[in-house]
């Protein structure tokens, strides 16, 4: 995105909307992070930064009730909607930036509340939220009270529409998401720009029978998924395969119920410097995801290095990928395990999926390309 960006600005001015328990950012923090982004994007860079608005401490039944009377008063949104919130956007918006690019749909909830003139609004979806929703609420626990937050659905179905019919473009993973969101709102703004990867230099499937999973397990998808693989995929597989081992690396590993007490052979290295060795390291890529939405990178990140991914069907949901021929999807912890030990054993099955896969990231996810078509769209935009 950004690369896209820098081809049609000169200049990014960069919000950032810190959590409301946050310290404030001293001026000499503000230059650093300036700097520090300036060289990491090649384009000069000027932040500022603004704190949400604390969450409205309220009753149970009022958090669920009051809130669903209006989008901007969401648990998640309205501490992106104060006055405090709408007045940065305000001040951005004065300097007369040529467009907009909005991140999610937290932080297009003040601009959707200014009173200003918008250039053209570029809207990233990396997910859409009301499906998010559903299938979180759709699994367990299944407790009575969490069926109060289904009352807030049409508010967010709601800031999902107004928010699309504000931009210029709407820009979504996969076509899958865009015809969801044209049945939500039946506009001709809504566009695929696929997730894409850098193309590593190929490398074979490690001789060795090691899974890795990569995530950020802040995110509570890659967490439920690992634990839903830790809890029941994995027994099956160390029992049809003793010398297996898994790594799960990424931001927040902690966040994992595993961390204190790992089962054997299982790693948690969490934040990993080197990629390359990493999936060096890999004979398998896994993606046990039970809810959210959106597309994965970490499984075109897995095809590019040529790794064989073994997924559920809502890990790799929005993803145009074969089962059987590029990508094996099994949803049930037997399942799942049976196709993690068959490659586990078989090291030429995984390496000739792996081949498979690696040629379909260079037709359809790479970088280069999909940078040209985004950048493109704001050319239009701009001129």
């Amino acid at each position: 995105m950004i690369d896209a960006i820098k081809q049609n600005c000169s200049t990014i001015e960069a919000l950032f909307f810190l959590r409301h328990q946050d310290d404030n950012i001293a001026e000499n923090q503000v230059r650093a992070v300036e700097r520090d982004l300036s060289e990491r994007w090649e384009v000069d860079v000027r932040a500022s930064f603004c704190r949400r608005e604390p969450p409205r401490n309220t009753e149970r039944f009022d958090r669920y009730l009051k809130s669903a009377s209006s989008f901007f008063r969401l648990p998640g949104y309205s501490e992106f909607s104060g006055t405090a919130q709408i007045a940065a956007v305000d001040d951005c918006l004065a300097r007369n930036p040529d467009i907009v690019f909005i991140h999610r749909l937290q932080c297009m909830t003040p601009l959707m509340l200014t009173r200003q003139i918008l250039p053209p609004v570029f809207f990233d979806i990396d997910d859409i939220e009301h499906v998010a929703m559903l299938r979180h609420l759709s699994q367990p626990p299944h407790w009575w009270r969490k069926n109060l937050a289904y009352l807030q659905l049409p508010a967010l179905l709601w800031g999902e529409r107004n928010a699309i019919k504000l931009s210029f473009a709407t820009l979504v993973c996969s076509d899958l998401d865009r015809d969801k969101l044209m049945r939500l709102c039946p506009v001709g703004n809504i566009m695929t720009i696929p997730n894409a990867v850098t193309l590593p230099v190929a490398t074979s499937p490690s001789q060795e029978p090691r899974i890795v999973m990569l995530g950020n397990y802040e995110y509570s998808p890659n967490r439920l998924g690992a634990e839903f693989f830790l809890d029941k995929v994995w027994p099956i597989i160390s029992a049809g395969c003793p010398s297996a081992e898994a790594i799960f690396a990424g931001h927040r590993v902690e966040a994992i119920r595993h961390f204190a007490h790992p089962p054997p052979q299982v790693t948690f290295p969490g934040f990993v410097e080197d990629l390359d060795e990493l999936y060096r390291r890999a004979r398998i890529v896994i993606c046990p995801i039970l809810t959210g939405g959106g597309t994965r990178v970490k499984i075109m990140e897995a095809a590019a290095y040529g790794r064989p991914v073994v997924s559920t069907c809502i890990g790799a949901e929005g993803i145009d990928l074969i089962d059987g021929k590029e990508i094996i999807l099994r949803d049930s912890a037997e399942d799942f395990a049976n196709a993690c030990t068959d490659l586990l054993k078989d090291y030429e099955m995984a390496r000739i999926l792996g081949l498979t896969v690696r040629s379909v990231a260079e037709c359809r996810y790479d970088r280069s390309r999909i940078v040209a078509k985004l950048a493109g769209l704001m050319h239009q935009a701009v001129k």
